[in-house]
C-alpha cells in the first residue's frame, strides 16, 4: 500500500537568513524524505526574486524547488518541519502525474541570462 507518488515542494525562505542555514534545511527535508525510502528527482536554487507582493514585511525570497518522489506521510512530516520554520515565509506542495527531472523554466531562463 505503500505506493510512492510524484511532489513538487517550493519554498521561499526569508532573505535576511544565513546562506548556510537556509542549505541545513532544505539538506534535513531531503533526508527526511530519503529516509522513508523516498528520492529526490530535482533540486534546484532559484537564488534570491522580488515577489509580486510584501510578505511579513518582505518584497523578496530566496527560492528553492524540489521535485521528490515519496509516501504521502512524509508530506505531512515536512508540513510539521516547514510550520515551525519561521525562515521559510512560504511554501507550496503539488503533486505531479509524473517524474520531473529535467530544469525548471524558471532555471532555463536563470541559464540564458547567466
Amino acid at each position: 500500500n505503500n505506493i510512492n507518488k510524484n511532489y513538487e515542494l517550493l519554498l521561499m525562505f526569508d532573505v535576511n537568513q544565513d546562506d548556510a542555514e537556509t542549505v541545513s534545511t532544505v539538506d534535513k527535508y531531503k533526508s527526511v524524505i530519503e529516509a522513508k525510502d523516498g528520492s529526490i528527482d530535482r533540486h534546484e536554487d532559484w537564488g534570491v526574486i522580488k515577489m509580486a507582493y510584501m510578505i511579513d514585511k518582505n518584497n523578496k525570497a530566496r527560492y528553492i524547488l524540489l521535485n521528490f518522489q515519496s509516501a504521502p506521510e512524509v508530506i505531512d512530516e515536512l508540513t510539521n518541519l516547514i510550520k515551525f520554520n519561521d525562515s521559510i515565509i512560504r511554501h507550496l506542495f503539488t503533486v505531479q502525474s509524473e517524474k520531473i527531472t529535467q530544469p525548471s523554466v524558471m532555471m532555463q531562463s536563470k541559464e540564458r541570462t547567466a
